[in-house]
């Protein structure tokens, strides 16, 4: 993305314009026209349970996949909504607009409030940190390091797509397990795949982040 391109600034997710509802027909609209869906807590917990009862030990990889395909149309379709608003094309938007926008868009859909670091971008790593993440609010007393797998699938999905890499996501720390946020990690595929399997039960957020600067140093293109 380039930082020199300026383009006017008006609030895409303005409170009163950016959702309407059409009480006669029962359907809710966003700004662009694209009808949206709200989703119980009850909905989103049966979903997991019956994804877990039917795949047993691949729900988790069933799941982030669901998420990763949702995830990259959605990318899709956002950017497109947000270049015909402001008139310009996505890849030319300044990398602290798309952050605002993208954050709105978090809070908008009530996913939490979002963060974005790039301290380690120069080495392929972007990462981010999630308050009242979707899952970890409603699966609390799981416990659960990967309560938001769903959100991670998402996430990656999303930044393949904004990014037009390969790219995948993996979630570091949860709300669930008693942390202040939750915490994911964006690289390049087939490093995430190799630092999933790398991963130990009680490792943190630094530790894995760690690992993988790790598997980045220890090959070729890193």
């Amino acid at each position: 993305m380039t930082v020199d391109v300026n383009i006017e600034f008006r609030d895409y997710y303005q409170e009163e314009l950016y959702m309407t509802a059409d009480v006669e027909t029962g359907v809710l609209y966003n700004r662009s026209g694209r009808r949206m869906l709200a989703l119980t807590d009850d909905f989103l917990i049966g979903l997991h349970r019956a994804l877990e009862k039917e795949c047993g030990e691949r729900a988790d990889l069933v799941i982030h996949r669901c998420g990763r395909k949702w995830g990259f149309n959605f990318g899709e379709g956002l950017t497109a909504e947000w270049s015909e608003f402001y008139g310009a094309p996505f890849s030319s938007f300044p990398l602290a607009m798309f952050q605002s926008l993208l954050k709105q868009e978090f809070a908008h859909n009530g996913w939490g409030r979002l963060e974005i670091h790039y301290e380690l971008l120069e080495q392929g790593i972007v990462w981010l940190s999630l308050q009242g993440a979707i899952m970890a609010a409603i699966r609390e007393e799981s416990k659960d390091t990967k309560a938001d797998i769903l959100t991670a699938g998402i996430v990656s999905g999303m930044y393949s797509y904004f990014l037009n890499r390969d790219l995948d996501c993996l979630q570091t720390q949860s709300e669930a397990e008693g942390f202040p946020d939750s915490r994911f990690v964006i690289s390049d595929a087939s490093r995430i795949e190799q630092l999933r399997e790398q991963v130990k039960p009680g490792d943190s957020h630094d530790e894995i982040l760690s690992g993988l600067k790790k598997l980045i140093g220890s090959t070729p293109e890193g």
